[in-house]
């Protein structure tokens, strides 16, 4: 019977944790600086549009605390990112300062890899310039920069739960209360801490802490998934996609074949026609081949591999029964990795899940062998492939926006004050389009949508879509009411016209790399 190679049998291949020499210091600086003054370049430059802004607006318009958590029934996320923007909007308008806020975050997780993470420099460094850490979790301003560093803070402090759970477990409450996607890895986080616990003597795993120390560690740790699944699950009008309502469970092939090509999506970032049925076949089929080469190289480490794929699982399955998502959703399978190979360099060998390898026949064992070493062989070059398509990809969308605006808001807003316009009774259209507008102004537009005026967006039953024709209606209404012109922010050209009313086009910001967020003004008077 074939004995199973020393390839085999010994460690997989994960960096393991040492303490970092002095002489990393200058390279731990150095690296950190120059991806913060990247970072300050970027965001400064950076045309932020609705989802930003949204947000922001939310914290702003808010006078107090119990306001705002009123406000955020119908946002469908937890409230730790919308806290912190209402602190900071409490001592500014400027949004500016939301990003110099998420430009701490972004840096604060990318010194913590650097500092504590058990990968190579070369890594590192890849890892610290890749399409995630320098562009979506940086250069935008969303709620997954303050999680990802939540999960670095616990991957760091990962050695304390041999004497205390205490301190993970807030840092597992407030991780959940970032994102839905961190509310996943941190419930997969909580029930490795959980398992592991549980079988210790199997693993020979020991943890000096206190019954009381474990209990109110787990009392906090539910009490942090509680109070996130009871923030998602949005108010009973509202009609956002965020949040456990409007599930979507379909048993399509083309689909399924999508969400599984999310992996390989996250990872090498090459994005996939969702019509090209043969396109999404191949690419889920390789999505598969990553996902158990992954799995083989976290064999000899049990728990980060069911870290591993517990967490794939749940991001997975939310992706195909409630929202499909974009990149920045499912890059957070890329962070799961990175974490299940931070985590499983504090955990020492098992043969465990090898073991059964010896009990297969013959032919079965040397396919599982040959795999084995080949995953042996490949490991760090596949791990430097993914952070190399991930630097590739970051340096083209980093770069694309200093040629196309993210978003037209930015530019829009500084022509308004520059003609002095601001003043102006403002009309804008379609709502979600136009409140990037509001949130650079700081002030609030009347939206047809809602025929209210709001800053941000209200996403509930009474915002109906309306046409153009509607909109010139309410315009000519509030014309009679108000006696006063009126500054129109479409984001498409006016189609139609009204005897009543006089409409001069004034200007129109066309360069915009979000498709709909791109303006055309007019001036409107009574006819």
């Amino acid at each position: 019977m074939p004995t199973l190679p020393k390839t085999a049998m010994t460690s997989p291949p994960i960096p393991q944790s040492k303490p970092i020499p002095k002489t990393n210091h200058k390279f731990i600086l150095l690296l950190v600086s120059i991806y913060f003054l990247l970072g300050l370049v970027g965001i400064l430059n950076h045309a932020m549009w609705r989802d930003e802004l949204h947000v922001w607006m939310v914290g702003r318009d808010s006078d107090s605390l119990l306001e705002l958590f009123y406000q955020m029934r119908y946002e469908g996320h937890p409230g730790l990112w919308y806290f912190c923007l209402y602190v900071v909007s409490k001592f500014t308008d400027k949004p500016v300062f939301m990003q110099i806020l998420h430009l701490l975050l972004g840096t604060g997780f990318v010194y913590l890899f650097v500092r504590y993470s058990p990968f190579t420099r070369l890594h590192k460094v890849l890892f610290s310039f890749g399409y995630f850490s320098i562009y979506e979790y940086l250069v935008i301003s969303k709620n997954y920069a303050i999680g990802i560093l939540l999960l670095f803070v616990f991957c760091t402090l990962f050695e304390r739960r041999k004497q205390d759970y205490l301190l993970l477990a807030v840092i597992l409450l407030l991780m959940a209360n970032t994102n839905a996607y961190c509310l996943f890895i941190a419930t997969a986080l909580g029930l490795n801490l959980m398992g592991e616990y549980c079988l210790s003597t199997r693993f020979g795993y020991s943890s000096t802490a206190s019954k009381t120390n474990i209990i109110a560690s787990l009392f906090i740790f539910i009490l942090g998934i509680l109070s996130s699944l009871a923030q998602i699950i949005p108010h009973a009008d509202a009609t956002s996609q965020g949040g456990l309502s409007g599930w979507m469970l379909q048993f399509d092939p083309q689909h399924l074949a999508a969400v599984v090509t999310r992996i390989w999506n996250s990872h090498i970032l090459i994005l996939v026609p969702s019509s090209r049925y043969l396109d999404l076949v191949i690419f889920a089929v390789l999505s598969l081949i990553l996902l158990l080469f992954v799995s083989t190289l976290l064999i000899k480490k049990p728990f980060a591999l069911f870290l591993y794929l517990f967490g794939t699982m749940e991001i997975l399955l939310l992706t195909y029964v409630k929202f499909f998502g974009s990149l920045r959703h499912h890059g957070h399978l890329y962070i799961l990795l990175i974490v299940a190979l931070w985590i499983a360099s504090y955990y020492p060998k098992s043969n465990l899940l090898i073991k059964p390898i010896k009990q297969l026949p013959k032919k079965l064992q040397q396919v599982l062998i040959s795999w084995l070493e080949f995953v042996a062989k490949y490991k760090t070059a596949l791990i430097t492939i993914i952070l190399t398509a991930q630097v590739i990809a970051g340096m083209i969308a980093f770069t694309r926006d200093f040629f196309v605006p993210y978003s037209a808001s930015r530019e829009t807003a500084n022509f308004i004050q520059s003609q002095q316009l601001e003043q102006k009774f403002i009309v804008g259209s379609r709502d979600v389009a136009v409140s990037p507008i509001a949130g650079y102004l700081n002030r609030k537009i009347y939206y047809p949508e809602s025929k209210s005026i709001w800053g941000f967006v209200r996403f509930n039953t009474q915002r109906q879509d309306v046409t153009s024709t509607e909109v010139l209606e309410q315009i000519s209404q509030l014309i009679q009411q108000n006696q006063t012109e009126i500054l129109l922010i479409l984001n498409y050209e006016l189609d139609s016209s009204r005897d009543d009313l006089s409409i001069s086009p004034l200007a129109k910001f066309t360069k915009s790399f979000v498709d709909d967020e791109r303006y055309y003004l007019y001036l409107v008077s009574g006819g």
